[in-house]
């Protein structure tokens, strides 16, 4: 009997692809281990048929890369932690990452990494975003609220 070898991992799928994509079109993909949390938290079901019949399931060794590139373009406060494992991931791995939001298809763009939208068309031009204080206007890397005058945070155009 021959043996169904796997095709070759080709591209790094945000969630959107895998809770969009039939699950034929995930075998060439890989994704982090947070996304199926994600995707049980949304689709139960999905998830089950993800976990055994999807793409490779693999964690990113570092987020420092994805980190450092999220704050570059301001970013990172927009991020979820999950956000951080795919961009990792595709960072690591040098693969196209296959997402729809375009915080992440910012941070790619700005790096020179592949990406490609999952049913959309996706970003047009690099933004860099600062976060600044709703009251005193003073900018900050992240968080909330301002250290300063306790007003809330808001992620603005730089």
């Amino acid at each position: 009997m021959a043996s169904r070898r796997r095709p070759a991992v080709m591209e790094v799928l945000d969630t959107a692809a895998l809770l969009a994509w039939p699950l034929e079109a995930l075998l060439d993909g890989v994704c982090a281990p947070s996304q199926l949390a994600e995707v049980e938290r949304l689709s139960p079901s999905r998830a089950l048929l993800i976990e055994f019949q999807g793409p490779r399931i693999q964690a990113p060794l570092s987020l420092d890369p994805a980190t450092r590139a999220a704050k570059d373009t301001g970013d990172f406060s927009g991020l979820s932690d999950v956000d951080l494992d795919v961009l990792a991931l595709a960072f690591e791995l040098d693969l196209t990452l296959v997402t729809d939001d375009y915080r992440m298809q910012n941070v790619c763009a700005e790096r020179g990494h592949p990406w490609r939208g999952v049913v959309q068309d996706g970003l047009t031009e690099i933004r860099h975003h600062v976060l600044t204080c709703t009251g005193c206007k003073a900018v900050w890397d992240e968080g909330e609220t301002c250290s300063d005058c306790g007003s809330a945070l808001r992620l603005k155009r730089a």
